[in-house]
C-alpha cells in the first residue's frame, strides 16, 4: 500500500539525524491515512531503534506535500526555487522540511 525510505547520515557530524526519502502510496489506497502512518512509524523507528534526534525531508512543492507534512509535525526550513523540472517549463520549488525534536 504504500512505502519509504529512512536514512541515517553516515558522518559522525552528521550521524544525529536522518532523511526521509520517496514517501509514496499506492494510488488506490490514498486519503486512507497510509501516508502519516509511514510517516509516525518512521519517526518512531528513527527515535526509538536507530537514536536520531532529528530528520530531514525534501517535498516537491506545488502539489500540498508541505501542508501534509506540517500536519505531522514537520517545519518548512528552506526552499531551493524551481530546483525540480517536471515537464518543458514546469518547474517545482524543493521544499525543505525538518522534524525536530523527535
Amino acid at each position: 500500500m504504500g512505502w519509504l525510505h529512512l536514512r541515517r547520515e553516515p558522518s559522525a557530524l552528521t550521524g544525529h539525524w536522518g532523511s526521509v526519502h520517496h514517501v509514496q502510496s499506492n494510488p488506490g489506497f490514498r486519503r486512507r491515512g497510509i501516508g502519516a502512518a509511514l510517516m509516525n512509524e518512521a519517526q518512531r523507528i528513527a527515535r526509538k531503534e536507530v537514536g536520531l534526534r532529528q530528520l530531514h525531508l525534501a517535498a516537491r512543492g506545488g502539489a500540498g506535500l508541505e501542508h501534509f507534512y506540517e500536519r505531522l509535525g514537520w517545519k518548512e526550513v528552506g526552499r531551493r526555487r524551481a530546483a525540480l523540472r517536471l515537464t518543458g517549463d514546469d518547474y517545482r520549488d524543493e521544499v525543505l522540511m525538518l522534524l525536530d525534536p523527535l
